[in-house]
């Protein structure tokens, strides 16, 4: 092969050189853009690898701070003012004294007050800055007993029906913070009935297949007696109970109660030819009476055997007495000519 000539091989990179010039004189907007973007594509990476760094950080530190604040949220519950107790008792009979009771920790806290509500309305306030510490508001159906008050309880005097409601506790801590807890609880001042439910309706006797249609009615109470309908004993069906409104019998609000009990006598509703029909008149825990009927099934009986045999004994001594009527009318019919006879007898050989 020839050698190339020295001065074509310098030639051959211009020329080369000169090409790439024009094409890059001639390329177009696009290519111009990619262009730029391939010469600048290594400084974008690293500028990206260094945001998304600086991004990791921030979240690191952001979940940090996250983090103790959680800590600092925790230290501080621990630490302040919390309800540990309140007891308000559910049922209380009428006219008795009450006693509600609020208890708390203060966990380093000093008290700034403790204050009692009914029904939204302020009736007791405790303040240990204040002379006396202890304050009561008049409300109708509140009398609280002072000295017998405090910061952890109040006593009501001589409960009435005016007393029941929504009574509430509330305790607040001293400055800066004045941390506030409280808890609430319903009380219902109870009157019971002075005697034991009625049964009404009923009949002595049922037969299998008649209709018992019975009602049973409490006394007037505050509040009104649930009742309950037993059958021997045991619990009676929905379906056959008949619920009816309550009855509102004077201006203190007393209520009775009423509640019918229907079914269709089974031959299984008798024991030992009895069914027992009970009702169960209740207040929560203070209050429980009953009424029981016993009912008798009304079979047809049978003639005793003792009693055949009485009226077969009355008749033969019938038929005996008829039987002796008849022979002694007898024999007094044959007696004279029986006598007769004897004198014909005895006279006829004398007369030979």
């Amino acid at each position: 092969m020839c050698a190339l000539d020295p001065y074509s091989q310098h030639q051959l990179p211009h020329h080369h050189k000169t090409e790439t010039r024009h094409r890059h004189h001639h390329a177009s907007p696009h290519q111009h853009g990619q262009l730029a973007a391939e010469q600048q594509a290594p400084g974008t990476r690293k500028s990206a690898t260094g945001h998304g760094a600086g991004r990791r950080t921030a979240a690191s530190n952001l979940q940090i701070w996250y983090i103790l604040h959680v800590i600092l949220v925790l230290i501080d519950i621990s630490s302040s003012l919390t309800m540990t107790e309140v007891n308000i008792p559910n049922h209380i009979m009428r006219l008795k004294s009450a006693t509600l009771g609020c208890r708390y920790a203060l966990n380093g806290e000093s008290l700034y007050s403790v204050k009692w509500y009914k029904d939204g309305h302020e009736i007791y306030r405790y303040v240990p800055r204040d002379k006396p510490p202890g304050q009561a508001f008049p409300l109708p159906g509140v009398n609280i007993d002072l000295r017998n008050s405090s910061d952890t309880q109040i006593l009501l005097r001589r409960v009435t029906l005016q007393s029941s409601g929504l009574y509430r506790c509330e305790v607040s801590g001293e400055a800066p913070a004045f941390n506030t807890v409280a808890e609430s609880e319903t009380m219902t001042v109870v009157v019971t009935p002075n005697h034991g439910p009625k049964i009404t309706g009923g009949q002595p006797r049922y037969q299998i297949g008649d209709t018992v249609r019975v009602n049973c009615t409490s006394s007037p109470s505050k509040p009104a007696c649930q009742l309950n309908w037993f059958i021997n004993g045991e619990p009676v069906q929905k379906m056959h109970l008949r619920h009816f409104d309550k009855i509102v019998v004077n201006r203190d609000g007393l209520e009775m109660s009423r509640l019918g009990l229907e079914f269709r006598v089974r031959g299984y509703h008798f024991k030992h030819g009895d069914m027992k029909l009970k009702c169960v008149a209740k207040i929560s825990s203070l209050y429980l009476q009953s009424n029981e009927e016993s009912v008798e099934s009304d079979r047809q009986q049978r003639a005793p055997a003792l009693e055949s045999r009485e009226t077969v004994a009355a008749k033969s001594s019938t038929i005996g007495a008829a039987t002796s009527m008849e022979s002694s009318q007898l024999v007094s019919i044959l007696s004279p000519i029986f006598v007769l006879l004897l004198l014909h007898i005895w006279t006829g050989p004398r007369n030979s």
